[in-house]
């Protein structure tokens, strides 16, 4: 079964914001010791987006300089397209990145090695390259695991996880997409585990493991402006907003 780009109501990629921030985060980098980022996990069928958009209107409320939010999608897109990804997509160092474990070199397997693997290397690049501007919001493409050990004296993350039960989860499936129970229950399925075996492939990590974050969230129990409220609290905390 599957479900018309249309359906998924993916969010227009704004070029003149993200060329806006791009100016931005070029003249900040000199001048910024930390970069500071948050990344979104979620559950299939809970609204990371929603609360990305939220908590990137009160960043940009109340910080002098602009925050943007970049979903799966987008980060796919950015990394696909050679022109867009121009200004984002460099060469990967080490030495700046400070790895715990450089986990894609060896622990990809032979049969990975492909289309598949190198559009991985190119999105977690692409990500690493977000991290390292700052002042955004990413959501999903592992971005959690792909951020979790870098060097704390030159980069502060916030990572988050959006969970629900199955029940919760599925209505919203339904209530999205227009479909049955039956239709619903098959397509969340289908996208967990896409998301999860992505993920766990490419990492070797589980998305689910709560070792990964610093906050869990209830989507179930929880709106988006709870949430993303949350999420700004602890951003405060940090001196994200210094």
């Amino acid at each position: 079964m599957t479900v018309s780009k249309e359906e998924f109501k993916i969010p227009e990629f704004n070029l003149t914001a993200y060329h806006l921030w791009l100016e931005e985060r070029a003249k900040a980098e000199t001048a910024d010791k930390r970069s500071h980022f948050v990344t979104i996990s979620r559950e299939y069928g809970c609204d990371g987006f929603a609360v990305a958009l939220k908590l990137c209107e009160m960043f940009n409320r109340r910080h002098d300089s602009k925050w943007i939010v970049f979903s799966h999608q987008m980060i796919e897109k950015l990394a696909e397209d050679e022109q867009l990804g121009a200004s984002l997509i460099h060469n990967v160092s080490e030495k700046r990145y400070s790895f715990i474990n450089w986990f894609i070199d060896g622990l990809v397997p032979d049969y990975l090695q492909s289309v598949q693997s190198q559009v991985f290397v190119r999105m977690r690049t692409l990500i690493l390259n977000l991290a390292e501007k700052g002042n955004c919001i990413i959501i999903g493409g592992g971005s959690q695991i792909i951020t979790g050990d870098l060097d704390p004296t030159k980069f502060s993350g916030i990572h988050a996880r959006l969970f629900g039960h199955h029940s919760f989860r599925l209505k919203s499936v339904m209530d999205k997409f227009h479909l049955n129970m039956e239709k619903a229950e098959q397509h969340l399925k289908e996208n967990q585990d896409a998301r999860n075996k992505f993920v766990e492939d490419f990492t070797g990590k589980s998305p689910a493991d709560p070792f990964h974050y610093h906050l869990l969230l209830n989507n179930e129990k929880n709106d988006a402006d709870i949430m993303g409220g949350t999420i700004f609290a602890q951003a405060e905390r940090r001196g994200f907003l210094k």
